[in-house]
């Protein structure tokens, strides 16, 4: 007499074969809302008109290279994690690299209480990529020098809404980066400022620091101590420093009511999601 059943003579259930559809189902949803595509719902007005506050857009996470959960015991909704187990930042190769005037959702920067996946989502507009130049100056903006083109259809409700407004003072408010009296930055006067690239060096000053020390610090952990001028980076005396990640300044299009790079500074790109690709 057989005492043991070879799995393929047990019997499946109906119970146990839904049990099965619902958890590979389940698995395949989980994989496609991680690595390839999710739906997210625009909280405000700040991209007025390009997206409405309530619209939903459809992000692709496979253009960039989808980027690895860095805490993957996590529930797929709301800010449930355990940080038992974490993985250090990767990407899967993508099809392209971030362009200029991309929409991107990214985790927000200074929400640094929590791991960087489960950060807030923003949705922004990509004004300067790693290693560009940004200045505003009477609300135009200019990257590298060479004024933004912003009356395309792309663009609608910053051409026609918010240059009528702008203006060139030297107000000032720590509200905006790099929150230091020393660099008097408004909405309307801004940089000029240079957008971190991965391999770029820059000479270590006072001045320097007041804009990067949070890049160095709180997104390439990094420790900097200044003492009678000179600078320790980890315990050791340094001249400059070399990013190691690359940046990238973004604005909402409707700038007038829009917390973007003007407040809190860089998007690492360890923080972007993906690209939007479709709304509704």
């Amino acid at each position: 007499m057989k005492l043991f059943k070879r799995r393929s003579e047990t019997k499946r259930t109906p119970l146990n074969r839904f049990a099965r559809i619902v958890f590979l189902s389940f698995l395949a949803w989980l994989i496609l809302r991680s690595c390839v595509v999710q739906i997210y719902k625009v909280p405000t007005g700040s991209m007025n008109n390009t997206f409405k506050e309530g619209d939903y857009i459809v992000v692709n996470k496979l253009v960039y290279g989808a980027r690895i959960p860095m805490t993957p015991l996590s529930l797929p909704f709301g800010h449930t994690y355990l940080d038992w187990i974490t993985f250090s930042y990767h990407r899967l190769p993508g099809f392209s690299s971030i362009q200029r005037n991309d929409v991107l959702v990214f985790n927000y920067p200074a929400e640094k209480d929590l791991p960087i996946d489960h950060r807030k989502e923003y949705v922004k507009r990509c004004v300067g990529l790693a290693g560009d130049t940004i200045s505003i100056r009477k609300g135009i903006v200019y990257v590298n020098g060479r004024k933004r083109k912003e009356t395309s259809m792309a663009i609608p409700i910053y051409a026609n809404n918010y240059k009528r407004t702008a203006t060139d003072s030297l107000f000032y408010s720590p509200a905006y980066f790099p929150h230091s009296g020393s660099v008097k930055w408004n909405s309307d006067r801004f940089g000029p400022l240079f957008v971190p690239k991965k391999g770029a060096r820059i000479r270590l000053t006072h001045e320097q620091l007041l804009i990067y020390r949070e890049v160095i610090e709180s997104y390439e952990h990094k420790e900097i101590k200044e003492l009678n001028e000179l600078f320790f980076i980890n315990g050791k005396r340094q001249k400059y420093y070399t990013f190691e990640m690359n940046y990238y300044f973004v604005l909402g299009d409707n700038r007038a009511n829009s917390l973007d790079s003007r407040f809190w500074g860089f998007v690492p790109e360890d923080h972007i999601i993906g690209k939007v690709v479709y709304s509704f």
